[in-house]
C-alpha cells in the first residue's frame, strides 16, 4: 500500500491506533480509539507530546491514562462547562441590572408626573396652604427619586464589578488553553497562533523574520540515568532560561518533548545565530542540582537551528528549515548553532508564485 493517496494514509494511521490498542490491552471504544488515532496521525501536538511522556515512563496505557488524555486534550466538556457558566453568570447580571433599570423608569416616570402636577398647582392655585402642601410632595418625591438613583448606581458598580470578574476568568482560561503547565511557556496551539500572526506582521511590515528550533542534547540518556522528575526540572532549566535571554518580543513555546522553537522578529539569520551562541552560552553556566541533596548531575547542552523566513513562504517550511538545521547541529557534534537559508533560486520561485496568485 502506497502512501500517495490520503485515504490509505487514514487507514494507516487507523491501523496503527487498533493494533496499539490491542497491544496496550484497551477497548476500541470510540474515545480510546480517538486518542490513539490523534498520536499516530501527529494531528494534535499537545496530545502527542503528552503521550510521548506517558509511554516513555510506563510503557503503555492504561484506562485512566487514556481517559485523561482524552478530557485533557479532545473533549469540550471542560470548555463547555466555562463556557456555561459564564454564559449563566451573564444573563443573572444581565437581568439585576435590567430589573433595577425598568423599577427605576417606572419611577422615573411617576416622579415627572409629580412635577406636572406641581407644574399645574403653581398655575392654578393662590393659596399659600396649596403650594406649601405642593412643595412638601414634590420634596418627598425628590427624596425616593436621590434614594433610588443611589441604588441604581449601587447596583451597577456591583454588576461592574461582577461582569468584569467572568471577563478575568474568560481571559485565564484562554491564557491557560495556549501556555504548557510544565514549563510555562507557549504551547503547540499558542506558537501555532503567533507563527501565522508574526509572519503576516513581517510581510506588511517589510521587516526580517528568524526562528530557532532549540534542542536539548542526550534528552532521553538524562532521564532513564536520572528520572523524569530530574528530567521535568531540566526542561523547566532550559525554558526559564530561554526566557530570561530573549527580548519582551520575541515568541517562545514548547515544540515537543525536549525541543522549544523561538520566533525572533525584525531578526536577520546573522543575528539570530548570535543569540542561539547566547542562549546555548547561558544555560552551559547554569546546574543541574537534585533538589533534595544539593547532589550536581552536571550542564545541559542544546543544539539549535537557525532560519530567517522568506515573504510568503508555508509558514511550515519556515519552520520545517529550522528544524532540519538543528538536526544539522546534532550531525555535526551537538551543543552548536547551525543555521539554513533559501537558495537565491528558491527565493525567486516563491516570489514567482506569489506574483502568479495576486
Amino acid at each position: 500500500m502506497t502512501m500517495d493517496d490520503p485515504k490509505d494514509q487514514t487507514a494507516a494511521w487507523a491501523q496503527e491506533a487498533m493494533e496499539r490498542l490491542k497491544l496496550d490491552g484497551l477497548a476500541p471504544i470510540p474515545d480510546n480509539f480517538a486518542v490513539y488515532y490523534s498520536y499516530f496521525s501527529g494531528s494534535n501536538g499537545n496530545l502527542k507530546m503528552a503521550m510521548d511522556l506517558l509511554l516513555d515512563k510506563f510503557g503503555k496505557l492504561d484506562q485512566a491514562l487514556c481517559n485523561n488524555l482524552f478530557q485533557a486534550y479532545l473533549s469540550l466538556e471542560a470548555e463547555h462547562k466555562v463556557l456555561d457558566t459564564t454564559t449563566t453568570n451573564i444573563e443573572d447580571e444581565l437581568k439585576r441590572v435590567m430589573s433595577v433599570l425598568s423599577n427605576t423608569t417606572a419611577e422615573t416616570n411617576q416622579y415627572g408626573q409629580t412635577l406636572n402636577i406641581f407644574s399645574g398647582t403653581l398655575k392654578s392655585t393662590v393659596s399659600l396652604d396649596q403650594i406649601r402642601a405642593a412643595v412638601t410632595h414634590v420634596a418627598s418625591e425628590t427624596r425616593v427619586m436621590a434614594e433610588q438613583n443611589q441604588r441604581l448606581h449601587t447596583q451597577l458598580a456591583l454588576s461592574t464589578q461582577q461582569l468584569s470578574e467572568v471577563r478575568y476568568n474568560l481571559d485565564q482560561v484562554k491564557k491557560d488553553s495556549l501556555l504548557d503547565p510544565l514549563t510555562e511557556v507557549g504551547n503547540r496551539k499558542y506558537f501555532e497562533n503567533e507563527l501565522a500572526r508574526i509572519t503576516l506582521e513581517a510581510i506588511e511590515n517589510e521587516t526580517p523574520l528568524a526562528a530557532l528550533m532549540v534542542d536539548i542534547d542526550h534528552f532521553k540518556k538524562f532521564n532513564d540515568a536520572y528520572g523524569h522528575l530530574i528530567g521535568d526540572q531540566v526542561l523547566r532549566l532550559v525554558a526559564h532560561t530561554l526566557i530570561e535571554n530573549l527580548k519582551g518580543r520575541d515568541v517562545i513555546a514548547r515544540y515537543g518533548g525536549e525541543e522549544f522553537v523561538i520566533l525572533l522578529p525584525q531578526t536577520r539569520v546573522v543575528d539570530a545565530e548570535r543569540v542561539g551562541n547566547l542562549l546555548r552560552t547561558a544555560l552551559g553556566t547554569k546546574q543541574v542540582r537534585r533538589k533534595n541533596t544539593n547532589e550536581t548531575l552536571g550542564t545541559v547542552t542544546i543544539s539549535i537551528g537557525a532560519t530567517e523566513y522568506c515573504p510568503y513562504e508555508d509558514p511550515e517550511a519556515f519552520v520545517a528549515r529550522a528544524d532540519a538545521a538543528m538536526y544539522d547541529a546534532k550531525q555535526a557534534g551537538r551543543n552548536r548553532v547551525m543555521s539554513r537559508v533559501l537558495s537565491p533560486e528558491e527565493i525567486a520561485a516563491i516570489q514567482a508564485k506569489n506574483a502568479a496568485k495576486t
